[in-house]
């Protein structure tokens, strides 16, 4: 991967990297690599991918080579104004799933979904394939556990599809990782580690109404949903979150 290629500014965040860019901006460079045929790696990042990567050094790492780290969560722009480091807006990585299923209408290349529990991702193929009408979306079978024959087969079956854009969900940090090691031998251009966006288009998990989402508690909705999977994840490992901010804006305010 090449880092930040694009002529944005990119923010720290409590030592997590974001790119301060629109969602049309950021399909617009999901277009441009998929006819030029150049590498982008998109990470959609959330409070959850901020405590992750000061937890692990490695992942930290990634997102900063990372081409583009976008807010995928209210929440995170909000952070970054009150840092006096301001996002444009949020770019929600479950939208940006759909509208590479856009992307692959107008530009003919295939999309591949690998990854997710089950028939998850076939369903999404079908959802994103009627959503847009001329995509060809296509849900690629992912033996699991991923050693090195089965990352070989997967890899095999990117590239025999022909496929544009890969669409990871593997979960954090592993689809990243995967991306970053195994997109430039798949032969696709974009890949995006996209958690479980897969679930809320094919209809599985419901997505939070909007007012939630404007409000940043998306996160209480899903928890709702699934309390024992995301329980621990929310309520202990991310939760410190909210007191490193808070610890960073007032020394920001004192500094000044």
């Amino acid at each position: 991967m090449s880092g930040a290629v694009y002529d944005i500014d990119r923010i720290d965040l409590l030592g997590c990297p974001f790119d301060a860019i629109s969602f049309e901006a950021t399909v617009d460079a999901i277009r441009a690599a998929v006819q030029g045929g150049t590498r982008l790696q998109i990470v959609p990042g959330s409070v959850d991918t901020v405590m992750k990567a000061r937890r692990d050094p490695e992942f930290r790492a990634d997102l900063g080579a990372a081409d583009l780290v976008v807010a995928d969560g209210q929440f995170i722009t909000w952070a970054a104004h009150w840092l006096g480091t301001p996002l444009r807006r949020r770019v929600s990585g479950t939208e940006l799933v759909w509208h590479c299923a856009r992307v692959s209408a107008e530009t003919g290349r295939p999309v591949a979904l690998i990854g997710a529990a089950p028939g998850v991702a076939d369903r999404a193929a079908v959802a994103m394939g009627r959503r847009y009408p001329g995509s060809d979306v296509r849900a690629l079978p992912t033996p699991f556990p991923l050693d090195a024959a089965a990352n070989a087969e997967l890899v095999a079956r990117i590239r025999d599809l022909g496929a544009a854009i890969v669409l990871a969900a593997l979960g954090a940090p592993r689809q990243e990782r995967w991306i970053r090691d195994h997109l430039g031998a798949s032969g696709a251009s974009v890949g995006i580690g996209i958690g479980s966006a897969f679930d809320i288009i094919c209809g599985d998990m419901p997505r939070a109404p909007v007012w939630m989402q404007r409000a940043s508690l998306e996160w209480l909705h899903r928890l709702r949903l699934e309390p024992r999977r995301l329980g621990r994840r929310y309520l202990v490992e991310d939760m410190p979150f909210v007191a490193l901010l808070a610890r960073e804006v007032v020394r920001r305010r004192v500094a000044s």
